[in-house]
C-alpha cells in the first residue's frame, strides 16, 4: 500500500533551463516589453494627434459662421439679437447644419450633386463632418457668454472682428476622443496594422536573439566539459578561444587552471618520489648495518654504531625539516618581530660558521653596513644559516663565500656569493622547490636534506621579503635576500 501523501508526490518537477534558454527568455521578454511600450506610446500619440486634427478641422468649419457674424449690424452692441435661443439655433442650422425641416424630403440625399470632373467618389473614406451646433458658444469681446453651449475651460477660440475691431469670440468645445464610427474604424485599422507590424518585428527579433544567445554562450559548453574532466583528474586540457570578452577571459582562466593543476599534480608525484627516495637511502643503510650485525658479518663496535647514529640523525634532520616546511606552508610558524640591525644577525651567523669553513678550507668574507629591519631574529638566523650552510656544503674546497649588503630606496639586499660549482640557468628557478637539487655536484652526497632553501624562502616571504637565486660573479651561486628597510 502506498503511504505517500498527495503533498509528497511531485506532480510538477522543476524544469532545468540552460543558460542559453534563460538568456533567450530574458532577451525575448525585454524585446516584447520594449515593443509593447513603443506600441502603447505610438497609439496614444496617434489617437491624441488624430483628435487634435479633427478639432482643428472643426474650428476651421466655423469660418462661414464667423463671416456671418462679422456682417451683423448688432455686432458692436454685443449681438443683442442672438441672445434669443431660437434665433441662434436657426443661424447655426442655416450655416453649419443645413438640413430640411422635419417631415420634408431631403432632396440632396435623393439627388446628390455629381462629383467634380476628374475626381472619384469614395464612400468608404472616413467622414470628419461632425455635428457642430451643440458644441459652439458665442462670447462677447470680454469673453462673456451670449448664446450657445455652456463655456468649458479648454474651449478652442476664434475671434470675430468687424472692420478690424474685435467684437466677440466663437468658442468650440473640443472632442476628447473619436465619436464617429468611421473615425473609430480608421483608428482601429491603424492599430491593427501596428499590431501586425509589431508581431513581425517580434518574431524577427526573437530569431536574432536566439542566434545571438547561442553564439554568446557557445564557449560555456566547452568550459562545462573541461571542468568535468578537471574534476575527474584529467589535467593539461587547453581550450581554444579568440574571443575578447568576459567569456574569452573565462576560457583563458580555465586553461590557466588546467595548467596549474597539471603542474601541481606533477609536483605532487615528484614530491612523493623524492620523499620515498630520501627516506629509502638512510633506511637501507640502517637495515644493511643491522642485518650485517645479525648475521655476524659485522661486529657491533663503535664504528658500526656511529654509522647507525649518523643515518638516524640524517632521518631526524629530514623529518624536522619536513615539519618546518609544512608549518611554513600552513602559516603556523610563530614570528616575534623586532626592530633590530640586520648587520648584527648576518655578522653573528658568519662568525658561527667560521670553524666549519676552516674545516672545509673555505674563506668567509663579509662587507656589511647598518640597516634596521622588522624581523624575527631567530627565524631570520635560521634562514641565513640555511643559505650559508648550503654554500659551504656544496662549494669546492679552497673556495670562498662573500656576503655583501646594498641598501636601496625601501629595501635591503643581502647577497651570498660562493665559488664553483654553479647551477645551470634551468635549475635556478627550481632551487627553492622542496627536495630539488640542480647539479650532481650539489647532490645529496653532501648530506643535505634538500629542504633548506625551500624553508628559507618561506621565512623570507613571511617577513615581506624575497629570496632569489642568480649566477654568482665568483663562478658559483648567488642567493639574494631582500627585506623591507625601516627608516629611523
Amino acid at each position: 500500500m502506498d503511504t505517500q501523501t498527495p503533498a509528497s508526490i511531485n506532480y510538477f518537477p522543476r524544469l532545468r533551463l540552460r543558460v542559453v534558454h534563460k538568456l533567450f527568455l530574458l532577451l525575448a521578454l525585454t524585446i516584447a516589453l520594449a515593443l509593447g511600450a513603443l506600441g502603447s506610446i505610438t497609439f496614444l500619440n496617434l489617437r491624441s494627434g488624430f483628435v487634435a486634427y479633427v478639432n482643428s478641422l472643426d474650428l476651421a468649419r466655423l469660418s462661414p459662421l464667423a463671416q456671418e457674424l462679422d456682417q451683423r449690424a448688432d455686432a458692436v452692441r454685443g449681438f443683442e439679437g442672438l441672445r434669443d435661443r431660437a434665433i441662434w439655433d436657426a443661424l447655426l442650422h442655416r450655416i453649419l447644419d443645413p438640413k430640411p425641416p422635419r417631415g420634408a424630403p431631403d432632396l440632396a440625399a435623393k439627388h446628390p450633386p455629381p462629383p467634380p470632373p476628374g475626381s472619384e467618389r469614395n464612400d468608404d473614406a472616413p467622414s470628419l463632418m461632425l455635428p457642430l451646433p451643440p458644441r459652439v458658444t458665442l462670447l462677447d469681446a470680454q469673453h462673456q457668454w451670449i448664446a450657445g453651449a455652456p463655456l468649458v475651460a479648454n474651449a478652442m477660440l476664434r475671434p470675430v472682428q468687424q472692420n478690424g475691431a474685435l467684437v466677440g469670440w466663437l468658442a468650440l468645445q473640443p472632442l476628447t476622443h473619436p465619436v464617429e464610427s468611421r473615425d473609430i474604424g480608421f483608428l482601429s485599422a491603424q492599430v491593427r496594422d501596428m499590431v501586425l507590424l509589431a508581431g513581425l518585428l517580434l518574431l524577427l527579433a526573437l530569431g536574432v536573439a536566439w542566434i545571438f544567445a547561442r553564439h554568446l554562450l557557445a564557449p560555456l559548453r566547452e568550459v562545462e566539459q573541461s571542468a568535468d574532466q578537471l574534476a575527474n583528474g584529467n589535467y593539461g586540457l587547453h581550450l581554444d578561444s579568440s574571443r575578447r570578452d568576459e567569456l574569452g577571459d573565462l576560457v583563458r582562466h580555465i586553461n590557466r587552471l588546467s595548467s596549474a593543476l597539471q603542474s601541481n599534480e606533477t609536483a605532487r608525484r615528484r614530491w612523493i618520489a623524492d620523499m620515498s627516495h630520501e627516506l629509502r637511502t638512510p633506511l637501507s643503510i640502517v637495515r644493511g648495518e643491522v642485518e650485517a650485525m645479525q648475521d655476524g658479518l659485522r661486529t657491533p663496535d663503535s664504528a658500526g654504531l656511529r654509522s647507525l647514529h649518523e643515518e638516524v640523525m640524517r632521518l631526524d634532520r629530514l623529518v624536522d625539516d619536513l615539519h618546518q616546511l609544512s608549518m611554513a606552508d600552513l602559516g603556523t610558524l610563530s614570528y616575534r618581530l623586532q626592530l633590530i640591525d640586520i648587520m648584527d644577525v648576518v655578522s653573528a651567523a658568519c662568525s658561527s660558521f667560521q670553524p666549519i669553513a676552516r674545516e672545509a678550507e673555505m674563506l668567509i668574507e663579509h662587507d656589511l653596513s647598518p640597516a634596521m629591519v622588522q624581523i624575527d631574529p631567530d627565524r631570520l638566523r635560521q634562514l641565513i644559516d640555511n643559505v650559508i650552510g648550503n654554500s659551504l656544503r656544496y662549494s669546492d674546497h679552497g673556495g670562498r663565500l662573500h656576503v655583501s649588503m646594498a641598501r636601496q630606496a625601501q629595501t635591503v639586499e643581502i647577497s651570498f656569493d660562493d665559488t664553483p660549482p654553479g647551477v645551470d640557468g634551468e635549475s635556478l628557478g627550481r632551487l627553492f622547490e622542496p627536495l630539488y637539487r640542480g647539479e650532481a655536484s650539489r647532490g645529496r652526497k653532501y648530506g643535505g636534506s634538500g629542504l633548506g632553501l625551500a624553508i628559507a624562502q618561506r621565512i623570507a616571504l613571511a617577513h615581506g621579503g624575497q629570496l632569489r637565486a642568480l649566477p654568482s660573479p665568483l663562478g658559483g651561486l648567488r642567493i639574494v635576500l631582500i627585506l623591507p628597510w625601516v627608516q629611523r
